[in-house]
């Protein structure tokens, strides 16, 4: 018969600082204080630092001398651990697991390890007919885990991962199984072999039977809620990791449905573990088929509902399952559009939301909806009047960063800090939205280009995709309309400009007169910056040094729509028919803008966000439902209508 512990020793858990690594989420970069305070809530590793709970002895020592018992009093407590008396073991177990539940505890551990004690450890897990020893002990065991790798692995290479597995598989007692699970949480935590090893030996199995013994009406609701805050912090470290970091598919998918039925759970905390597990399961790297787990509109539905929760440890996980449902295939996608995501995704409060992450990833989540078919891209554009595609494009024009207009030097002060990844997510929903080819999409993004120009690196490769996407409507729309939008609404002549500039040879007078003799230049360059040489002639400022990908971006535009190449210097596609070196529609994509096998396209810095070191990937597939993140090897630089998708945990 299971026993169930008294309601009154509902443990305290403290957060251990990490001490190495990033939680398995895509690359936060600690943007701000309030980022951090949200990673520090990612809870890797969790002390239990009750006191005094009741089902031990109690203990003459008062907390002062606790405190000091190690080292000073070093030999008397090994001869308690020692002296093979149950009374006196219990006791010596008490003490230390009180001596780890205060502050400063990576020294008090290594002060503990000092004690050459871990051999008893594993003898009083393995006494079944002791389960005080055993709860103790696994608390101790607990609290030695939370603490760093180095002391994690005296733990583990020590053996102690044996009589804890063996524990949670055949004690009776759901304390000694709740805190053993705890423990091997924490060992789990540590990192993917520790974790791996834990799946392999099936724990989460037990796991997820101690949980569904938790749905039984009988048991005491905050009996209840206690081990499934454990049990469901666990189960989300044991999916933690992604790409060659993930576990393996088919270990962690059997928590899938009951997770799934604790999304709607009313604890805060449970909740949360519980999305974070989720997410974790749905990230796109694993090598698996997401048909394998039901996704339906029901759960789709949910996790919109969840956007709207007031706590980021639960909001941050539901906008990443959305966006991990929507790298997939384009069913996915739809199930997200019928469950009204892209009107909370595009909504005024996620995307002015204070917390850039959340900024960052509601643009991510409507990128990936945008490379999905034609059809759904229309439906970003016209869901809430219009309003999404609007606010997305003021993003871009204003250079907005949590408000602030990005300027120059704001650019390189929040470069480090990460916010200027808020723009490029909004560039990736342009240019995902312009590659479909629209000219009623394609002239709304016209009119940012002028204002933003493609001076900051970090945006110029989405940038340079939506001018290429924006002049390929030439090749699919009548010359007259096309015109009315790049030329005359669109001052499509600045950059240009920046496109001369940017190119290896750079703007010279004929360039300049070219574009003011044509009327592209109806406004002075107000965007462009000019400096004196050594002669005293006025020159358009150099740019920053930038990759070849880059290069090879700008000089296949003005070779194939504008006719620049190294023997003309013309504007072809706006002035008559060409006169040889052009390329039209299809032929520009094959003939600059994507080579399977162009190398230098893996040198350019800034082409795409190393997202996770947690969890996300950086590979691409081609075609409309091409996958930002997915585990394809297609070069980044293949345009044939190319957009991409990510995903992430």
């Amino acid at each position: 018969m299971l026993t169930l512990p008294p309601a009154s020793t509902k443990p305290r858990r403290v957060t251990q600082q990490k001490q190495k690594g990033s939680n398995a989420q895509r690359d936060q970069g600690a943007d701000h204080d309030e980022e951090e305070d949200l990673i520090e809530q990612l809870n890797r590793k969790l002390s239990n630092v009750t006191l005094n709970p009741p089902t031990t002895i109690p203990d003459e020592m008062n907390i002062t001398d606790i405190s000091t018992m190690l080292p000073t009093f070093a030999q008397p407590l090994y001869n308690l651990l020692a002296s093979g008396v149950y009374e006196q073991q219990l006791l010596a177990m008490v003490r230390i697991r009180k001596y780890l539940s205060l502050q400063d505890v990576l020294p008090r551990i290594d002060n503990v390890l000092a004690l050459d004690c871990v051999r008893f450890f594993i003898a009083f897990l393995n006494m079944s007919d002791c389960p005080d020893l055993q709860y103790e002990t696994a608390w101790v065991v607990t609290n030695i885990a939370a603490g760093t790798t180095a002391q994690t692995e005296r733990l583990v290479e020590a053996g102690i991962l044996a009589p804890l597995i063996h524990n949670l598989r055949v004690s009776r007692c759901v304390h000694v199984q709740t805190q053993t699970i705890w423990a091997l949480g924490n060992i789990s935590g540590d990192g993917p072999p520790y974790r791996d090893l834990i799946l392999r030996s099936g724990a989460l199995d037990v796991i997820l039977q101690l949980i569904e013994m938790c749905e039984d009406p009988t048991v005491a609701k905050d009996q209840k809620y206690m081990i499934l805050r454990i049990a469901v912090w666990c189960v989300s470290n044991l999916c933690r990791g992604s790409g060659r970091c993930a576990p393996e598919w088919l270990q962690v998918t059997p928590a899938f449905p009951m997770l799934r039925r604790l999304m709607y759970i009313d604890d805060t905390e449970i909740l949360a573990d519980t999305c974070w597990a989720m997410c974790r399961i749905l990230n796109g790297t694993h090598k698996m088929n997401l048909d394998s787990v039901v996704i339906d509109r029901e759960l789709c539905a949910r996790f919109v509902t969840l956007l709207s929760e007031p706590h980021p440890t639960i909001q941050v996980p539901s906008l990443r399952s959305l966006i991990n449902i929507a790298s997939g295939p384009e069913h996915h996608t739809q199930l997200l559009i019928d469950a009204m995501a892209i009107p909370v995704l595009g909504s005024q409060e996620m995307l002015s939301h204070r917390n850039s992450t959340i900024r960052r990833d509601a643009l991510l989540g409507i990128s990936n909806i945008t490379a999905g078919t034609a059809d759904q891209v229309r439906e970003v554009t016209i869901q809430d009047n219009g309003n999404v595609m609007r606010r997305v494009l003021d993003i871009l024009r204003r250079g907005d960063i949590g408000g602030e207009d990005l300027g120059e030097e704001s650019i390189d002060s929040h470069e480090e800090g990460g916010d200027w990844r808020v723009l490029r997510e909004a560039a990736w929903v342009v240019s995902n939205a312009t590659s479909v080819l629209d000219l009623e999409i394609t002239g709304k993004a016209n009119y940012i280009l002028p204002a933003i120009g493609l001076h900051h690196p970090a945006l110029l490769t989405k940038l340079l995709d939506i001018v290429f996407n924006v002049l390929r409507c030439n090749e699919h729309h009548p010359k007259e309309q096309f015109m009315k939008i790049w030329v005359n609404d669109c001052e499509g002549g600045p950059i240009l400009l920046e496109l001369l500039k940017l190119s290896s040879q750079g703007p010279n007078d004929t360039h300049l007169r070219h574009l003011d003799n044509s009327k592209l230049l109806p406004r002075p360059l107000q965007h462009l910056r000019f400096t004196q040489d050594n002669g005293g002639n006025t020159v358009v400022q150099t740019s920053t040094p930038l990759g070849p990908s880059v290069k090879k971006r700008v000089e296949t535009i003005l070779e194939n729509f504008f006719e620049f190449g190294p023997e003309n210097e013309g504007f072809g596609p706006f002035f008559g028919e060409r006169q040889g070196g052009g390329h039209g529609g299809n032929q520009a994509l094959h003939s600059g803008y994507g080579s399977d096998n162009n190398e230098d396209d893996q040198d350019e810095d800034f082409d795409d966000e190393e997202y996770d070191g947690i969890e996300g990937s950086n590979d691409y597939k081609n075609g409309y439902h091409g996958a930002r993140g997915a585990n394809t090897d297609f070069d980044i630089d293949d345009m044939e209508q190319r957009v991409s998708k990510m995903n992430l945990a």
